[in-house]
């Protein structure tokens, strides 16, 4: 019988985030050389199934003869052979699938779903027509409809391991990251799984945790080039250059000849701005996988940064050719054709780089001097205006994180409260970055100081309502104080932010508790239990608002 052959989850390519119809592929069973030499008309039978179709035309001498077409990637004949089957046993789950499985073969997938949908409705309880039909979903781009055949494949084998990492994929596809969190807690994880239970994380705005995952993972894990790159990523997005350039650094010296490794350990080095060792690495870019698009990009980005305009011009313009949509390419370009000569280019680049979200001030700087070059000094002069505001706000927000720098280095050292006054100085120069203002709240909370801390997060809040930890302290300082209706509608407002977010489910079925919200409170519970159903902290409040519940009201 022809059958599946699955690739391994750890096959998949780093930039899938679906499960694609090629995790199945027809495999040809190898037969011992000799053993039947096929005629050249097509659909020749083999001469003992032949004779057993002329004196016991049953179905499965139709399925042994579909089985040794669909061996040797014959689909048509196995259709037909199939199809012949059917006749004879219209209700056969197997024949079913097996015609099924045939279509799929000759890449007729849309019409490989009915007979697979009869052959689960005939018998439910088999496998490989939940994978396979589920498989299909996932690439026509039916992610709910995939999650119900993967989960009815979980159903009968829950080690599936097709249809744990599919339905991961499918629950992503879906967004639906509280479920990716909640199903991929309670199952063994694998590089693919931590990277998305990581995305989910992280999309579900707990970026500590994704980053927590995959260093977890690289544990296990330690070479593995896609959690190294995953784990940049997540670096590079927090902001912590220096510690996603240690781990793309590792992730290189480990895997010298890899592209990935080339590139996910090249941009840090370029974010960083560390041009000489960033050189060599571009060199073995450029000879590894010269039309690229990171290739082209970065070594673009080094030529324009040591002068070679020519050469920056040519790689920036190729690597544009594959993607249109990066501002700092787009910069520059602008910029090494500036300095070649090539105003009128390198102000429609300028102007697309402005136009993708470059805020730079060296860009309207640029911009202003191709503007002059081609006579449009208002224009110019706007640029320039631009160009100086643009600078005073880097100095400002340059300012802030080195306060920011002073209080973390206070809170290492457990002076809370010079921590606090440096945090503040820094809110006062950027107030509308909430993270500041997170900090602060915890350095006050480290003083002590309920009242600034209740005025910290607010602060917080009002620049990020959305702000699922914030939301869920303030819960927790009014809950203390005993205004359990302002802290239910801050728990609230944190799992509405972050439905993922365990903690504060299970804080606010203690608040609805307290309030004698019952069902409420239970309904609160179970999403805490769905996400972590070996939650101890949730076990005990379940056990108490039983008890609760069931004592007499005076």
């Amino acid at each position: 019988m022809f059958a599946f052959c699955i690739s391994s989850p750890a096959d998949r390519g780093s930039s899938s985030r679906r499960l694609l119809i090629t995790l199945f592929v027809i495999c040809a069973c190898v037969f011992p050389e000799g053993l039947w030499a096929l005629a050249a008309a097509p659909c020749a039978k083999p001469p003992a199934l032949a004779a057993r179709l002329r004196t016991h035309p049953d179905a499965q001498a139709w399925i042994d003869l579909g089985n040794f077409y669909g061996d040797r990637k014959q689909f048509v004949c196995a259709q037909q052979a199939f199809r012949s089957g059917l006749r004879l046993a219209p209700n056969s789950a197997q024949l079913n699938y097996l015609l099924g499985l045939s279509l799929y073969g000759s890449g007729d997938v849309e019409h490989a779903i009915p007979p697979l949908q009869r052959s689960i409705q005939t018998n439910n309880g088999v496998l490989k027509p939940h994978l396979l039909l589920a498989s299909i979903d996932a690439t026509l781009g039916q992610p709910g409809e995939a999650e119900t055949e993967w989960r009815a494949a979980l159903a009968i084998d829950s080690s599936s391991d097709m249809a744990i990492h599919g339905l991961a994929e499918s629950l992503l596809a879906q967004k639906n990251y509280p479920a990716v969190i909640g199903f991929l807690r309670s199952v063994k994880l694998d590089v693919p799984l931590a990277i998305d239970l990581a995305v989910a994380y992280n999309a579900d705005g707990m970026p500590d945790d994704a980053i927590a995952t995959i260093t977890d993972a690289l544990k296990t894990w330690p070479t593995s080039v896609r959690l190294s790159a995953a784990l940049v990523t997540l670096d590079v997005k927090a902001k912590r250059y220096d510690a996603a350039e240690r781990t793309a650094e590792a992730c290189y010296q480990s895997h010298p000849d890899d592209v990935d490794a080339q590139i996910s350990y090249m941009k840090t080095l370029v974010l960083n701005g560390d041009w000489v060792p960033a050189r060599p690495v571009g060199k073995q870019m450029l000879t590894e996988a010269p039309h690229r698009f990171e290739t082209l990009y970065f070594n673009g980005v080094l030529e324009r940064q040591a002068g070679d305009f020519a050469a920056a011009r040519d790689h920036l313009s190729e690597a544009e050719s594959l993607d249109t949509n990066l501002a700092n390419l787009h910069y520059n370009l602008g910029v090494a054709l500036s300095r070649l000569n090539d105003p009128v280019r390198a102000l429609e680049e300028l102007r697309k780089a402005v136009a993708l979200g470059d805020t730079q001030p060296e860009t309207h700087f640029e911009l202003a001097k191709a503007l002059r070059t081609q006579g449009q000094t208002e224009d110019a002069g706007k640029e320039m205006v631009l160009y100086q505001q643009k600078i005073q706000e880097e100095t400002r927000i340059s300012t802030a994180a080195s306060k920011i720098a002073q209080g973390d280095q206070a809170m290492d050292k457990g002076d809370f409260q010079l921590a606090a006054q440096r945090y503040q100085e820094a809110q006062t120069l950027t107030p509308e970055n909430a993270m500041i203002s997170w900090k602060l709240s915890l350095a006050l909370d480290k003083a002590n100081d309920a009242d600034g801390e209740h005025k910290a997060l607010e602060q917080v809040i009002a620049v990020d309502p959305n702000f699922a930890l914030a939301q869920n302290q303030l819960g927790y300082l009014d809950s203390r104080k005993g205004d359990l209706a302002a802290a239910e509608d801050h728990f609230r407002k944190a799992v509405q932010s972050a439905p993922g977010f365990t903690q504060a489910w299970i804080s606010l079925a203690a608040t609805l508790g307290m309030e004698s919200k019952f069902p409420e409170a239970r309904d609160a519970l179970a999403s805490a239990l769905r996400l972590d159903p070996q939650n101890t902290q949730a076990r005990e409040l379940s056990q108490e608002l039983t008890v609760a519940q069931n004592q007499p009201h005076h």
